[in-house]
């Protein structure tokens, strides 16, 4: 079953504007996506932000959009990308921080959900692939509680907090694989190199 990662619709946010040309574009490029991803048409959505951005890439808000754009078609490295760029420019805009670990939590578990081959059997997980899951489900759970720490008066701080505990449920599941994982890699290492050492005694005697 895919893992449902939006708490609460994230909304686009609204380009304020002066009455300079070039902004007077782009708030209505701006207004032109929200329409397209309002009708369910994401990519033509995500090509009018593209063009905002080059008349300037420096409104926060539009990178934000975009982020938005990114995270409903999956496009989570995109997504994660955007925000950072909009914590660059608009530190205290809060809603960033939820959105940016929405986009984060997907990558992490996108690690971890392997494909089925066509006998319905699921790969082993390497131990590469639980160490970059817990490294990125730790990130996740900062950056929601950092988003809790900058709006503590959130309405969905419950709903969070469930998910941060699910994440350190999932963090402390895969430390304990990784770690019985090391233990039979050591053991089978072990087995490897004894028979070994057993013959060089043997041909010294």
């Amino acid at each position: 079953m895919k893992k449902i990662l939006l708490l609460f619709t994230i909304l686009f946010v609204s380009v304020i504007t002066t009455a300079c040309i070039n902004n007077l574009a782009i708030q209505e490029l701006n207004n032109k996506a929200e329409s397209y991803m309002d009708k369910g048409d994401t990519e033509t959505a995500i090509c009018r932000l593209k063009s905002s951005l080059d008349l300037d890439n420096e409104i926060y808000q539009t990178h934000y959009n975009l982020a938005v754009a990114y995270n409903s078609v999956g496009n989570y490295e995109g997504a994660v990308e955007e925000l950072n760029k909009v914590i660059e420019l608009k530190p205290d805009f809060v809603d960033t921080y939820y959105t940016l670990a929405v986009a984060k939590e997907a990558l992490a578990y996108k690690i971890i959900e392997k494909q089925a081959d066509e006998n319905g059997v699921l790969p082993e997980l390497s131990l590469d692939d639980i160490a970059k899951f817990n490294d990125k489900a730790s990130d996740t759970v900062e950056t929601y509680n950092l988003y809790l720490v900058k709006k503590p008066d959130a309405p969905e701080t419950d709903q969070i907090n469930a998910k941060i505990l699910e994440l350190n449920a999932k963090i402390k599941e895969y430390t304990d694989i990784y770690d019985s994982k090391n233990l039979e890699n050591e053991k089978k290492l072990q087995d490897e190199v004894t028979p070994i050492d057993e013959e060089k005694d043997e041909v010294t005697e």
